[in-house]
């Protein structure tokens, strides 16, 4: 059974990191893509209106090989990314491992990186990778996975999953907010009201089965003790 890791590194310990510097308030996305052995990353979401400046930021990176524009929205322009042969530090160490980017997030101060694993010596070893290069880490979540006919994550029902995933995507929890309760009830043809209640209890669901200070110690976290 994989393992997924959430974890945590400031932006100046990965090589997109300087691009929020461009405007602390930008936050930039990873497009989930299968890994390849060419690149770990290879596509990124840019606010449309800081998406010039980032390509040039990108274009002057010794890491990076080349850029192109390979979709747009109105808000948001999709970014392919070529890295060169001297890219090292966190994506090598991803690409090592063979660990799978889920997500990928990035503000002027952090990206945070849900990655899954094959197993927890991978995850062992990717850990002590990154701080061997001395790249500073935090592991934020940890859980094994759970079988694709679940239809429980985290205790929470297929709806209430949907709903938080499609809220965080569309920007709901951003300050400011980029889009509403009505903008998420119109995407899921159910009214606003239904969207909050699912929202509300989702979100709990999903804070008691993995914030509840009643379960401390509990869990695979425990496994990286060792590391």
């Amino acid at each position: 059974m994989s393992i997924i890791a959430t974890v945590a590194v400031p932006s100046t310990d990965f090589p997109l990191g300087t691009l929020t510097d461009i405007d602390e308030d930008v936050t930039l996305t990873v497009e989930t893509t299968v890994p390849t052995s060419e690149s770990v990353v290879p596509y990124v979401w840019v606010p449309e209106p800081a998406s010039e400046s980032v390509v040039d930021a990108l274009e002057a990176e010794s890491v990076v090989g080349t850029v192109s524009t390979v979709d747009r929205t109105a808000d948001h322009v999709l970014l392919k990314v070529t890295w060169n042969e001297r890219v090292n530090g966190l994506l090598e160490s991803i690409r090592a491992q063979d660990a799978i980017v889920t997500s990928a997030v990035g503000t002027g101060t952090q990206w945070t990186f849900r990655l899954r694993f094959s197993t927890y010596e991978s995850l062992s070893a990717f850990y002590r990778s990154c701080v061997d290069q001395g790249i500073s880490i935090e592991l934020v979540q940890l859980h094994e996975t759970v079988s694709p006919t679940e239809t429980h994550q985290f205790g929470l029902t297929t709806p209430q999953r949907e709903v938080i995933e499609d809220a965080y995507r569309a920007g709901y929890f951003d300050v400011p907010r980029e889009s509403t309760l009505v903008d998420l009830s119109n995407k899921l043809e159910v009214s606003d009201s239904a969207v909050s209640q699912r929202l509300r209890r989702g979100l709990a669901t999903l804070i008691e089965e993995t914030l509840a200070p009643d379960r401390p110690g509990d869990g695979p976290l425990n496994e990286l003790d060792s590391l």
